[in-house]
């Protein structure tokens, strides 16, 4: 692993005023078709290390379950709270930002998102919960269970002791 040569607060505040992401560090790419595309480490990181800005329209929660009927299939919003107020980032807007493609993984994620203030508002960045190696698929917990893919997993998880449980029987 390399050595951090600036502090990841001050690389994060750095990236959130500059508007850019770190494409000499990251990669989006398509998965399959289920999962859709993901963001790939290029470089490796080291624990505690930022990686990226989940950049959006900062809006109310009020403003983002409008917004969340109105595209049930497709929207990126990370729910927050900020002053005692709840908020949201919606990064539905596709305008090539990297942070709003990393997946989601409530077992192992290699990242965990963060708020940080800078120059007095409210930013979400992802930072590394672990070491990560070049070629991992970069992951956070998005929270809660009611996504789709969450029950799936669930419900696969389920079938998979039934049938081994089953067989045992036998």
């Amino acid at each position: 692993m390399r050595r951090r040569r600036i502090k990841p607060l001050k690389e994060a505040e750095d990236h959130v005023l500059r508007r850019i992401d770190k494409t000499d560090a990251l990669e989006a790419k398509h998965i399959n078709e289920y999962k859709g595309r993901g963001v790939f480490a290029l470089i490796p990181f080291i624990k505690g290390d930022f990686v990226v800005e989940y950049r959006g329209e900062m809006i109310t929660l009020i403003e983002a379950e409008q917004r969340r009927e109105a595209n049930q299939d497709t929207f990126f919003m990370f729910d927050f709270i900020w002053q005692n107020k709840k908020w949201s980032i919606d990064a539905t807007h596709e305008d090539g930002t990297l942070g709003r493609l990393i997946n989601d993984d409530h077992i192992n994620p290699n990242c965990t998102m963060k708020r940080i203030i800078v120059e007095g508002k409210p930013c979400l960045c992802l930072f590394a919960a672990r070491d990560i190696f070049p070629g991992e698929e970069l992951t956070y917990d998005y929270g809660g269970s009611h996504w789709p893919w969450r029950k799936v997993w669930q419900n696969l998880t389920t079938f998979i002791i039934c049938t081994v449980e089953e067989m045992e029987s036998f």
